[in-house]
């Protein structure tokens, strides 16, 4: 799940970074003074990536296993939630 975290999490940067170039606004507003400056919104989605495995971690270490999944499973969805939107303004704007 890890694995797919990131990829999503890279997905995400580079379709924004996409969109943005082709005109579209970012509606995150934690991310929107970022996505004009691509190594920060890198950072950015490379900090959060982070943060997520290691509170995941936390949680499996403290033997709380299934919170732990459930939290990735979460994690997950919501970014591949997020990837499918930024496809889909990708496709409206060709």
């Amino acid at each position: 799940m890890y694995v797919s975290l990131a990829a999503l999490q890279g997905y995400d940067a580079y379709s924004t970074l996409r969109a943005v170039k082709q005109g579209a606004v970012e509606v995150n507003p934690v991310l929107r003074g970022v996505v004009g400056n691509p190594a920060a919104l890198l950072a950015v989605k490379g900090a959060a990536t982070f943060a997520s495995i290691y509170a995941t971690e936390r949680v499996w270490r403290e033997h709380h296993r299934r919170a732990a999944i459930v939290l990735m499973v979460v994690t997950n969805s919501t970014m591949a939630v997020i990837a499918a939107h930024n496809a889909s303004v990708l496709r409206a704007r060709r």
